[in-house]
């Protein structure tokens, strides 16, 4: 094997915290970091010369620019290029996170000890926003499931062997990430939960909003539709939809009975699950919300 590990991350015109996170990977524990190669993608047209400059000599570096705008386009070009060489682990992060200094510690461990072939762990925030931690995904740790995220995740090489990319119909929407892992499991391949190999997702102003928290539980509603159809198919998709759907109503529901006592994130839970209630409605009718436009 030319490397042993490949992580990719894609990014755009946020040169500051890829900086952070860099250094944060360059910070992990128990990792040979001349075997391991950082494949960037940046889907903007900025020089990121200035990177090369400040991890000379500490990081393997590779920048490649993708000029179709949109996380598929971005991530694919990734793909593409990782399944060029022979890896033995792929990781993928966002952008806009760092790194806990034992997280290839932890993963490396878990592979050990399991037969995952797939293994995601938790983006928590450094925000005090309310609207962030609702949305903290939590898992109870080494349990198996059914898709995970690229702001945190490693995986074997021979998974990438299936050819399966991210979906272009989801590029500007998002839920790209979990359409494709979604795929993969259907493949046979097997995805877990680790609890302990975190990353912590920088600060960020413009999700620090109730408008944005609309927008995002909406848009989880109203992608899924695309996710479970395109995952499943058309008839095995509508039934996952209605499972999601009755879940999550039961949920507003519930939310709104007990917010009664004044709970604040009890409230806030029950406009979560009413905006994504909404959300798949509208997706069924084949209204979409463009996040990433």
């Amino acid at each position: 094997m030319n490397n042993n590990i490949c992580i990719a991350i894609s990014t755009n015109r946020r040169k500051k915290k890829l900086t952070s996170l860099l250094k944060s990977i360059k910070n992990l524990k128990k990792i040979d970091l001349n075997k391991v190669q950082i494949l960037i993608v940046a889907n903007d047209a900025g020089s990121y010369r200035d990177l090369f400059q400040i991890f000379k000599n500490k990081l393997k570096l590779k920048i490649l620019h993708e000029t179709n705008k949109g996380l598929s386009f971005a991530r694919n070009k990734l793909l593409e290029e990782i399944r060029k060489k022979n890896y033995r682990y792929i990781v993928f992060f966002d952008d806009d996170c760092e790194v806990d200094k034992y997280w290839f510690l932890e993963m490396y461990n878990m592979f050990q000890k399991t037969n995952a072939d797939i293994i995601g762990g938790p983006q928590l925030s450094n925000s005090k926003s309310i609207y962030i931690d609702l949305l903290v995904r939590n898992e109870k740790h080494k349990s198996i499931i059914n898709w995970v995220s690229t702001n945190n995740v490693i995986m074997k090489y021979k998974v990438l062997k299936t050819k399966i990319n991210f979906s272009k119909k989801l590029n500007l929407i998002g839920g790209e990430d979990q359409l494709f892992f979604l795929s993969l499991k259907k493949q046979g391949f097997k995805i877990m939960w680790n609890a302990r190999a975190k990353v912590i997702e920088k600060e960020n102003k413009n999700r620090d909003s109730f408008l944005w928290f609309l927008k995002r539980n909406f848009r989880y509603g109203a992608s899924s539709n695309l996710i479970y159809k395109e995952g499943f198919g058309y008839i095995g998709g509508l039934g996952f939809l209605f499972g999601k759907f009755t879940l999550d109503f039961l949920k507003m529901i519930f939310y709104l009975i007990i917010s009664i006592n004044l709970s604040k994130k009890n409230f806030y839970k029950f406009i979560m699950y009413f905006c994504r209630v909404a959300g798949l409605i509208f997706g069924l009718i084949g209204f979409q919300y463009k996040e990433y436009a």
